[in-house]
């Protein structure tokens, strides 16, 4: 009698309708951020007469590669790189010296005015930039700083609320949500053991906030390597400008080089690319457990 073998087939999850809609949304909103990228990278490795040419192909017919060194030759790229990376390094500096601080003065340690003081900077939150852009620029007028980088790189070191960049009240506020997660017993024994304010923020609250940092870290770069209007504002030499002015200098009245001008986008946004996904693990834990509370 022969044996008969049995093909058992494996146990396949089954596919929820809901999960599969979900997947499908998320597919199409994926392809309406990534579609405009793709489209500036293959922009910048056409010809003028292809950028614009009817139909439109996302592949180049001729590609050029050289248009990302012509670009590049083609304004003062490596000044404006040059001062944006200044820019943003001196912010995240000052955004973090300043901040870091006042939070920590707002969260861990007891003293009278202290819900007060946090309402203004809820109030700071709320208040844009265009709303006290005039005065900053009468300010920095009389005291000289314009047409240089100061303007862009002094507020943040005196923790001013509205500036140009990342809002440093929105970052005292995203540091102070984090830092009341952080349990008041591992600071009372810190202090039961002898140590004193500066210690338990430097040794204690900092390396446990490390994941709020980044996300602060990372949206202060995205916000100051981007900035416009700021800049726009107070750089009137042309060797001060950032990138993001700049760019502006591929178009004429006449003429716009719209090929160069996305081949410079590109080198534009490559280390906002970089700075995000090196951070993204702490980036998402940062935003996460800073709006549990």
């Amino acid at each position: 009698m022969s044996a008969v073998s049995v093909t058992r087939r494996p146990n396949l999850p089954a596919v929820r309708p809901g999960r599969a809609v979900r997947w499908v949304a998320g597919l199409l909103l994926a392809a309406l951020f990534v579609a405009p990228m793709l489209w500036m990278v293959s922009g910048s490795l056409k010809p003028t007469n292809e950028v614009f040419s009817t139909p439109p192909s996302l592949l180049p017919h001729h590609w050029l590669g050289a248009n990302y060194s012509r670009a590049v030759n083609y304004i003062s790229f490596g000044t404006y790189l040059r001062n944006s990376v200044i820019v943003t390094v001196l912010t995240v500096i000052g955004t973090l010296v300043c901040c870091v601080p006042a939070a920590y003065a707002l969260t861990v340690l007891q003293w009278r005015g202290k819900r007060l003081v946090f309402g203004l900077v809820l109030f700071g939150i709320m208040l844009p930039f265009p709303a006290v852009m005039i005065p900053w620029y009468i300010i920095f007028k009389r005291i000289g700083f314009l047409g240089s980088l100061a303007p862009l790189t002094v507020p943040p070191f005196f923790g001013e609320f509205v500036t140009p960049a990342f809002s440093s009240a929105l970052a005292i506020f995203l540091l102070r949500q984090f830092l009341q997660s952080i349990p008041k017993e591992l600071v009372q024994a810190a202090r039961v053991d002898g140590a004193g304010t500066l210690r338990i923020m430097l040794q204690i609250v900092l390396p446990l906030a490390r994941p709020v940092i980044a996300t602060v870290v990372i949206m202060t770069v995205l916000s100051s390597w981007t900035a416009f209007i700021g800049p726009l504002l107070f750089l009137n030499n042309s060797s001060s400008y950032t990138l993001s002015i700049g760019l502006q200098q591929y178009q004429s009245q006449h003429f716009t080089a719209y090929n160069l001008l996305l081949a410079a986008s590109v080198l534009f946004v490559i280390p906002v690319v970089v700075v995000f996904l090196a951070g993204q693990k702490y980036f998402v834990r940062g935003a996460a457990r800073a709006g549990l509370k």
